[in-house]
């Protein structure tokens, strides 16, 4: 299937033909699906710059899941920018994934209460539960009695 997503977008190009945002949202779910995350990141990018289009939401969504399962929180970071960038509405969605990648990484998020005020998102009890999760500066009581 990705063999044939990459043909039609080059034959698509050849022909002259416009490739819109849902053309590549489905170039880059093939890509994630294959499990080239990276891939699908660079094809993204190179998308919108080239293009001057504005990537669908859930396009950069996908990307930003798989980083968040992966628990990297470097590249998660840099997508969660990138929908920034693109002037999407920051929703407690974009911010439920980005901690699950400081969770899957086992690493404490500092500043994101103050990023979450900033954007005037208040936590639901999803995202309230994992900013407990994350936080650096809580004292956990099960570490005291093992010490």
């Amino acid at each position: 299937m990705l063999m044939k997503g990459k043909d039609l977008i080059k034959r698509m190009g050849d022909g002259g033909c416009r490739i819109g945002p849902l053309t590549w949202d489905a170039i880059v779910k093939l890509y994630v699906q294959a499990g080239e995350v990276e891939k699908a990141d660079s094809v993204l990018q190179k998308a919108a710059q080239q293009s001057q289009m504005k990537p669908i939401f859930s396009t950069y969504l996908t990307i930003l899941e798989q980083y968040a399962n992966r628990g990297d929180i470097h590249n998660s970071e840099k997508i969660f920018f990138r929908m920034k960038q693109a002037d999407y509405p920051s929703k407690a969605k974009m911010y439920q994934v980005l901690m699950n990648a400081y969770i899957n990484a086992k690493v404490p998020a500092y500043g994101i209460r103050d990023r979450l005020r900033a954007d005037s998102i208040y936590p639901n009890r999803n995202l309230a539960n994992q900013l407990v999760q994350v936080d650096g500066f809580r004292k956990n009581p099960v570490s005291d009695l093992l010490d």
